[in-house]
């Protein structure tokens, strides 16, 4: 956009911490059980409420019995080792500039997880020989042994096993307490036969120490075994033999065994019942022992699941032996006041069916969002207005170059796989025909884009500013030219794939209004939903690969508000993306602050949680179709804010996609590639498509 005005007014929600997966030893004046080696698993739950605390529910005048008293379970202090499995299947060169690979550590610890090493499991079709590299991690600015922020290993040397290898790398115990969950660890790919690696799997052991309420401890022998490669792979006892009636589990240990050393193990704990099943993320340990005492901390997902027909599981993925059994299993549980947690299902989900079928091979949106790793806007060139009075030439009439295809390559050799081409169509119509030349040209710098194999995003964008308003007076006027304007370019790319998305408006609003920037009002919103099923609507009604094609519908001005999110109602039919804009924190982003800290990622850690929890847990994807700050903060601040704010929606499972007007000072300078020049703002490009690498 020329300028932006977005307000971010956040409401406050945690990200929820990484699953992770546990086994050791617990301390309480209870029984305890007893773990040795362990992996894989969740979140450890925790209680903070005194032994024996009694309180008392309220009661009415009409009772005449005892207050009702809710009992508090006592709390056992655990601290177990865990180990957390992340399938990767990427692939990087031994040349400099190619040979490295970060990881988000969220993948695998929690705040107060102490992590003790890293497996990195590798392989190629030629011999690896020896392997010589290195390893990093993002630590706290006060760690004595990390630099700016990150501790860069010495180079190591490690065996391989012909065309395997398993690379470990100790972390330094004078740098366990500075690493940020928040942050990524980093391999890389010096030397070794091979010019090129596959990093298959990454395997972090970490120790876990918290408190789990207990009121009581069971074991059952079990005497189950299960082939990892048979079709069902996964064991199962039903909990009504081990847990009292109305308990909680709160840890589970499984003592397995097989015929010879496990070497690694891998597998997944879960519980299901007729309220639905929870499985947890691969686990992992090395261990040269044949048999493993493995915890698993119960987590709210599958407590919520808790029903008479419920079943503990353990599932087989992989090790050295063909077949492993389930000796015995032990829960540790809690009666709190006597009830279970009540399963209460997602709302309804408005994405595609698991089942999804495409008559044309087109993917689901569902699909599209994931693939997309991080998207650029080509921000200011054809969604130009106003301009006549001193320009005739549109795509240049704000100050830009004219789009070329080797601006696109640049886009794309960057690490963007997705681009948004903004267009403003108001100022190219002849009555409500669209001029054909200016038609051409937008295929022109669609192709540019298309041909090269990214995610293109086509929309209707400043006629928010000429003739779209969402009012009741003006609606059928306005519904009118959008289905006008949907239907000729709904026409004009039939011919596309699936990579090729429609997004129905930019942000729709009534302009200078009061509430422009703050969500609108109610009866603004409701005009608003209106036009984004005429719009969807009017691009099905074409058939063909319009019939699937993924559409991209938004809020009250693309607004992120609260209360702008909740009016907003998702058309009809699937295969639809929601995007929001999402310039915050506003005061950095607009460049009043210039200070990026813990307050200013709390407001973004919260408004991706909140929209994750309404959106993603439901299966609707979403993505921010803009966002960036203007160059009044120094380049690494500004890095700082790129980096965090994609990661961190990425976390949520929200693509992100940088506003880049081409202006680097002033007013609205969200420039980060120089059209002119070809030339990047290197620290800040890295930052946003760390995510992609």
């Amino acid at each position: 956009m020329r300028s932006k005005k977005i307000m971010a007014v956040i409401s406050a929600a945690l990200l929820a911490l990484s699953s992770a997966g546990c086994g050791g030893k617990s301390k309480s004046s209870s029984s305890a059980v007893n773990g040795t080696t362990s992996a894989g698993g969740e979140a450890l739950t925790s209680a903070s409420s005194d032994p024996g605390t009694i309180t008392t529910e309220p009661f009415s005048e009409e009772e005449t019995t005892e207050p009702v008293t809710k009992h508090i379970s006592p709390v056992e202090n655990l601290s177990a080792e865990c180990g957390v499995q992340l399938d990767v299947n990427k692939t990087i060169l031994r040349d400099d500039g190619s040979n490295t690979i970060k990881f988000p550590l969220k993948e695998f610890i929690g705040e107060g997880d102490v992590i003790k090493s890293f497996t990195f499991i590798v392989s190629s079709d030629m011999n690896i020989g020896p392997y010589k590299g290195g390893c990093g991690i993002n630590v706290s600015k006060d760690c004595p042994a990390g630099k700016d922020g990150w501790y860069q290993c010495p180079d190591f040397t490690r065996q391989t096993q012909g065309t395997y290898g398993e690379i470990t790398w100790e972390v330094p115990d004078d740098i366990k307490d500075y690493i940020l969950p928040s942050g990524d660890v980093m391999f890389g790919y010096w030397w070794g036969n091979p010019g090129s690696i596959k990093i298959d799997s990454v395997i972090c052991t970490f120790t876990r120490s918290g408190e789990i309420p207990v009121d009581g401890t069971k074991t059952v022998q079990v005497g189950k075994s299960v082939a990892y490669s048979a079709d069902d792979n996964i064991i199962r006892v039903k909990a009504a033999d081990i847990l009292p009636e109305n308990a909680v589990p709160e840890a589970v240990v499984y003592n397995v065994s097989a015929g010879g050393a496990f070497g690694k193990f891998t597998g997944a704990f879960g519980y299901s019942s007729s309220a639905g099943s929870y499985q947890s993320p691969t686990s992992a340990v090395f261990t040269d022992s044949s048999s493993l005492s493995l915890t698993w901390f119960v987590p709210p997902e599958a407590k919520a699941l808790i029903a008479a027909d419920g079943e503990f599981t353990l599932g087989y993925w992989y090790s050295k032996q063909a077949e492993a059994t389930l000796d015995s299993i032990t829960v540790k549980y809690s009666e709190g006041d006597g009830t279970v947690p009540v399963y209460i299902p997602p709302a309804e989900k408005v994405s595609e069916p698991d089942n999804y079928t495409s008559e044309y091979n087109f993917r689901s949106a569902a699909a599209i969002s994931s693939e997309i790793k991080v998207g650029w806007n080509l921000g200011n060139s054809l969604e130009c207005y106003g301009y006549k009075s001193w320009a005739s030439e549109p795509e240049t009439a704000w100050g830009n170059p004219i789009t070329t295809k080797n601006m696109i390559l640049d886009i794309k050799a960057a690490g963007f796989n997705a681009i948004r081409i903004p267009v403003t169509w108001g100022e190219h119509l002849n009555g409500t025909e669209i001029d054909s030349e200016w038609l051409k040209r937008v295929h022109e710098v669609v192709d540019y884009a298309y041909n090269e194999g990214m995610f293109v995003i086509l929309n209707v964008h400043h006629d928010d500013y000429l003739w779209l308003t969402p009012t009741d007076e003006d609606y059928e006027k306005c519904r009118e030219k959008l289905i006008s304007i949907w239907k000729q370019i709904s026409v004009s790319f039939s011919g596309y794939g699936d990579r090729l998305l429609f997004e129905g408006m930019n942000e729709p609003r009534t302009v200078g209004s009061p509430n422009e920037w703050t969500g609108g009002t109610a009866a603004e919103r409701a005009v608003v939903n209106k036009y984004e099923k005429d719009f969807v609507d009017t691009v099905r009604s074409t058939g063909g690969n319009n019939s699937e094609r993924t559409l991209i519908v938004t809020s009250y001005a693309a607004s992120a508000e609260t209360v702008a999110i909740s009016d907003c109602v998702i058309p009809n039919g699937g295969n639809i993306i929601l995007s929001l804009h999402y310039y915050a924190p506003w005061e950095f982003a607009d460049g009043k602050s210039t200070t990026f800290g813990d307050a200013e990622k709390k407001m973004l850690s919260d408004k991706f949680s909140e929209l994750k929890k309404k959106y993603i847990d439901n299966g609707q994807p979403v993505i921010i179709g803009e966002f960036g700050c203007v160059a009044a903060a120094d380049t690494a601040v500004r890095a700082q804010f790129y980096e965090y704010y994609v990661k961190t929606a990425w976390a949520a499972g929200i693509k992100c996609f940088v506003w880049d007007n081409n202006a680097f000072e002033g007013e609205s300078s969200y420039g980060i590639y120089d059209r002119s020049t070809h030339r990047w703002n290197e620290a800040i490009k890295n930052a946003i498509t760390a995510v992609s690498k």
